[in-house]
């Protein structure tokens, strides 16, 4: 696979156009798409910044390594690992439950959870599906680790939202009773 072919796959899979892609890492359209073609040879600084962009590492896109998890920086992993283990705690599933779960090999959840590797894109999507929670609260960007997994969950969650702090009160209190209810 040459290096064009490497960018054209790993843009695909983030569902990114070429000007997108161009604007993310400060290059045209159509420089992304002479690389992606083959009818030029891209720049360090255009294999850096796309490697960035896709969270792999530069190797990979060089095709000098195939695999996709770059060596971790603690400051980055830190929070995704920390965030992957709380939620392997709050659903109490198990190393191998989420080997299973997620497309992920063994080796590869193992680096992740040791901090020896940052997850890319794509392990971090498998991941959040996985441990049924966001990509967003894996690297961070959110507080909360529930996913919305249904439209009813949805529609309950945009109305809670539209109560007054006495009709949310009421509410929790209604499921509170409805949990109670259910232990006994």
């Amino acid at each position: 696979m040459t290096i064009g072919e490497r960018i054209k796959e790993l843009r695909a899979e983030a569902d990114l156009r070429q000007s997108e892609f161009g604007k993310a890492i400060g290059f045209s359209a159509q420089v992304v798409s002479n690389v992606e073609r083959g009818y030029s040879f891209p720049s360090t600084e255009f294999v850096n910044r796309s490697a960035a962009c896709f969270g792999v590492p530069a190797d990979y896109i060089l095709g000098r390594t195939t695999s996709r998890y770059a060596v971790a920086d603690p400051k980055e992993v830190s929070a995704v690992q920390t965030r992957i283990k709380a939620r392997l705690v709050q659903l109490q599933m198990s190393l191998p439950d989420l080997i299973k779960k997620s497309t992920l090999t063994e080796e590869t959840c193992c680096d992740i959870l040791a901090g020896k590797t940052v997850p890319g894109i794509d392990a971090t999507a498998s991941l959040s599906k996985a441990l049924d929670t966001s990509m967003d609260y894996l690297v961070g960007n959110s507080e909360y680790s529930c996913a919305i997994a249904s439209e009813d969950e949805q529609d309950i969650i945009l109305r809670y939202r539209q109560l007054s702090k006495k009709g949310k009160r009421i509410f929790l209190g209604m499921m509170e009773k409805m949990e109670e209810e259910k232990t006994e």
